[in-house]
């Protein structure tokens, strides 16, 4: 079912229901803007001046029990000190409601919205007259929090757990075995990364429960103490810590992909350092592990690949041209996303 479809059911028969339910109207709620295959549409309203958000889950995928699963591990995030946006039971004291409409199960959830706001929707400033790096230790404080937590969470039960990252994404990993036979070459390499990564030891020190989509586009920042507020778990999942430490690596490129490459490695080196001086504060890896970091990102291109693979006939020059720089660095084993390498243009970023 199409999203505008999805969109009409909820304004007919399940916003009005919803929002009675957490104590809000229909009328009160704006939504945000979203995109066609996205698992949840998302409101924003009000409730006593306190910004609120409400979630529709839609999805096959998103059950109720891995819903429930994700609020109970928010919910231990924030009974131990991290800033979380959290959720907020109903007038019926479910965390989650359920309404059936079209033969689907809308799951409804609603959030305290984070303070402050992302940092991408103030053009990557942050605070006045404090340094940026401020900016970055923290988020790797943040990161180092989460990760010595999740080696002490349990679970609410066997059958109300999150999954591991391959089940989570099994779909999109299917797309990986039926590419058409021009991607031989890139059906190979991505086929030997997950051998490789599955190959990696699972410890509670290097593997656990993750956020699972942790950029600087799922927090927001108060600007006043810069203090990080994390939001949007639904992708939480069983995986290596090092994924997230990719992530972030991944979240500094924005800052220096117009620079020649001298100054790409400086700030990258520069960047990273504070994440990691930030998460050392909070956690630490096993010995060897950073040295781990080049294979999760790279396992990032191939995800930002796989989800251009629908896409991949289309006849739109830019879209083209950023599918070919992913195809060609997987193929080639180009590691830091070619970031680095010749094949990068600061003219024409991630795009041939």
């Amino acid at each position: 079912m199409q999203r505008e479809e999805i969109i009409q059911i909820c304004n007919n028969e399940i916003l009005e229901r919803a929002t009675a339910r957490f104590g809000t109207r229909k009328d009160s709620l704006k939504m945000f803007p979203g995109y066609e295959g996205a698992a949840n549409l998302v409101y924003e309203y009000e409730i006593d001046k306190t910004p609120m958000i409400l979630r529709i889950s839609f999805t096959p995928e998103r059950t109720l029990e891995q819903i429930q699963a994700e609020l109970h591990f928010v919910n231990y995030l924030s009974n131990n000190g991290v800033n979380v946006s959290k959720p907020v039971p109903s007038n019926n004291g479910n965390w989650v409601e359920t309404f059936q409409a079209a033969g689907i199960p809308f799951h409804i959830v609603t959030f305290v919205k984070g303070k402050g706001m992302r940092v991408p929707d103030n053009e990557y400033r942050y605070r006045t007259d404090v340094p940026i790096e401020e900016y970055f230790r923290k988020w790797g404080r943040l990161l180092g929090q989460m990760h010595a937590l999740k080696k002490s969470y349990r679970p609410e039960s066997d059958e109300i757990k999150r999954p591991e990252w391959f089940d989570l994404h099994k779909s999109k990993l299917a797309m990986a075995t039926q590419l058409p036979d021009r991607f031989h070459r890139v059906q190979v390499q991505i086929q030997f990364l997950l051998e490789e990564l599955k190959s990696l030891p699972r410890t509670k020190d290097t593997f656990g429960l993750i956020h699972g989509d942790l950029n600087d586009g799922n927090f927001t920042v108060d600007y006043a103490n810069g203090d990080i507020t994390v939001f949007d778990f639904d992708d939480s999942c069983h995986f290596w810590f090092m994924y997230e430490i990719a992530s972030a690596w991944e979240g500094g490129i924005g800052r220096a992909m117009f620079r020649g490459l001298s100054e790409r490695r400086s700030f990258m080196e520069h960047y990273m350092r504070q994440v990691m001086e930030g998460y050392n504060r909070e956690n630490s890896l096993p010995i060897g592990w950073m040295g781990h970091l080049p294979m999760l990102i790279k396992l990032i291109q191939v995800e930002e690949f796989l989800h251009y693979v629908p896409r991949m006939d289309e006849r739109d020059d830019e879209l083209q041209g950023e599918l070919n720089y992913k195809i060609k660095c997987i193929e080639n084993q180009i590691p830091c996303m070619g970031f680095f390498d010749d094949i990068y243009s600061p003219e024409k970023p991630f795009s041939l």
